[in-house]
């Protein structure tokens, strides 16, 4: 009996190799070549962000002022609730780092590369 489970096991490991599998193949250079490209494009996307955020007022990376006009637009709102919540959206948007804004910008794109 155990000569024949032996037997049984040996047969289904003969098998289990010699199937004809899908065989992984390695990237081509082309791809490999596109993707360092691609990547490489977005580090310089990024350190051409860092390089004009850190320059430029925080007002402006909300777009061109509209950080204060919320503050204004924020005070007009009745409900407490709503206009703390306007109030920090607007905190935030001023006081958001560089970094992260150029950082998230460069993982979407290093994601489209397939990176």
């Amino acid at each position: 009996m155990p000569r024949m489970l032996l037997v049984t096991v040996l047969a289904l490991l003969c098998s289990a190799c010699s199937s004809g599998g899908d065989r992984y193949d390695p990237p081509g250079l082309r791809e490999v070549t596109a993707a360092n490209q691609c990547m490489e494009q977005c580090q310089r996307h990024f350190d051409s962000c860092m390089t004009s955020s850190s320059s430029v007022d925080s007002s402006d990376r909300c777009g061109a002022g509209v950080a204060t006009q919320r503050d204004t637009r924020c005070d007009t709102i009745d409900n407490p609730d709503l206009r703390k919540r306007c109030q920090a959206s607007a905190d935030y948007c001023r006081n958001r780092l560089p970094a992260l804004t150029c950082g998230e910008n460069r993982s979407r794109c290093v994601s489209r590369c397939g990176g």
